[in-house]
């Protein structure tokens, strides 16, 4: 609670000076908070990022490995289970709520995709969702209580329905759209919408799935060095503030959210031509 408290107390104080230089800047931008008093406020006192990456849902809670990786801006909710160096990148969501969602080891989730889990299927094909080892899902992808099992490529924005199965050694092109209850059978090529077949996979394609997935390892190394598992928006305040006014004092603590530890500054003359 202390260290909460001083990054608060930080962070007001670098918005104290900013609106004290940028007067006019702050007002521009008003949001509301979460509070049941609903009041106005601007988006730069907003302390908490609300932004959660992993999100338990009751007895549900996501399980990772010691070295999966989840982007800041990627949301596990519920009952996901990530294997060893799965990595899921900006923007994905797995909603574990109503069922499992498993990620093998070294898969990988891009950018966008959604993937999901129907509580129950009226078919009685499994409901949950099950990604093996070595599987690529790529940009804009939408999975729901779909298994995918080990070495497969799902190509950008492709759609993956209730029941669908996708055998081993197998891929299907970008933007394919397959159906509820489909199979792939495995070391095929299948495209289109609905997905049908294509040809069978030659060796080197085969062989090329499982290096496919490893070469997301040093991007996902260079992009995990990015971020540390504490926040360092303080050390981003102080930086900040030798940016707005070099040698200035802070504001004092008793002074946050009033902005009367700095002095308001004019607004500058319009220009005349």
């Amino acid at each position: 609670m202390a260290l909460r408290r001083a990054s608060a107390q930080l962070w007001g104080r670098c918005l104290a000076v900013q609106r004290a230089e940028f007067p006019g800047a702050a007002a521009q931008r008003v949001f509301t908070t979460s509070s049941s008093s609903h009041t106005s406020i601007h988006i730069e006192e907003e302390v908490y990022n609300r932004q959660r990456q992993l999100i338990p849902l009751g007895n549900r809670v996501p399980s990772l490995a010691p070295d999966a990786w989840v982007a800041p801006s990627a949301v596990v909710i519920g009952d996901v289970d990530l294997y060893d160096q799965a990595s899921i990148w900006y923007g994905a969501v797995l909603r574990g709520d109503l069922n499992t969602i498993k990620v093998g080891a070294f898969s990988n989730v891009q950018d966008r995709t959604v993937i999901h889990a129907a509580s129950s299927s009226p078919t009685g094909l499994p409901a949950a969702t099950t990604i093996g080892h070595y599987v690529t899902v790529g940009q804009g992808c939408l999975l729901r209580s779909v298994t995918l099992e080990d070495q497969v490529v799902v190509g950008d924005r492709c759609v993956l329905l209730e029941g669908s199965l996708v055998e081993r050694q197998s891929v299907l092109a970008p933007g394919s759209v397959l159906p509820p209850g489909r199979r792939v059978p495995a070391g095929e090529l299948w495209a289109g919408n609905p997905a049908r077949f294509v040809r069978k996979l030659s060796r080197d394609e085969a062989a090329g799935i499982v290096p496919l997935a490893n070469s997301m390892a040093p991007a996902v190394d260079q992009h995990a060095s990015e971020f540390t598992p504490v926040s360092f928006a303080y050390a981003e305040a102080e930086a900040l503030r030798a940016i707005l006014k070099p040698g200035a004092a802070l504001a004092d603590a008793a002074a946050l959210g009033d902005g009367s530890a700095i002095p308001p500054q004019p607004l500058p003359a319009p220009h005349k031509d």
